[in-house]
């Protein structure tokens, strides 16, 4: 992640009240405690992009997993003649960068602010911390970024299977 390029937020108890808040409202964790929520925050670090802030680029190594608190994100592919496109937007309250946290490979995609952002980072040292010092909570959270994971799977296969039948027309 090339947190060198976004500033850093200090940690205080209001804003993890409002990543609890923020993380309340997402899809991936709108059913859990606020005592979940609570703890699964004091992992995670903040920060603040500008408009055109690149957060990672496809390649990077992968370090940690966002949740956008405000703002959007754009998310870019290079296509096969080398052209970024854009393939997705995230916007707040939606996680991303997922893969990073699970496997630590290189990026899949760049991915670029498109307006001020606040985000919370999860790094994969924390991702794995979590799942040694609070093994429930560690276990709920991988399960829940692996159905998250497969869930995008199982779409893009859908546009896949779309543009193919087009292709083949």
């Amino acid at each position: 992640m090339l947190t060198h390029t976004l500033a850093a937020i200090p940690k205080s108890r209001a804003f993890r009240i409002e990543v609890c808040e923020s993380l309340s409202r997402s899809p991936l964790f709108k059913d859990w405690s606020w005592e979940e929520l609570d703890s699964l925050s004091s992992y995670m670090a903040g920060y603040r992009a500008q408009a055109g802030d690149t957060l990672f680029n496809e390649g990077d190594i992968g370090d940690a997993m966002g949740l956008l608190l405000s703002g959007q994100i754009e998310v870019r592919k290079r296509d096969a003649d080398g052209v970024a496109q854009a393939v997705a937007h995230i916007v707040a309250g939606r996680t991303f960068g997922e893969m990073a946290a699970i496997d630590g490979e290189k990026r899949s995609a760049t991915c670029v602010a498109t307006e001020p952002c606040v985000l919370a980072l999860l790094p994969k040292t924390q991702f794995e911390r979590i799942l040694v010092v609070n093994e429930s909570l560690g276990t709920k959270l991988l399960l829940r970024v692996t159905r998250a994971l497969s869930q995008r799977l199982r779409e893009v296969n859908g546009v896949l299977v779309d543009y193919l039948s087009k292709d083949a027309a």
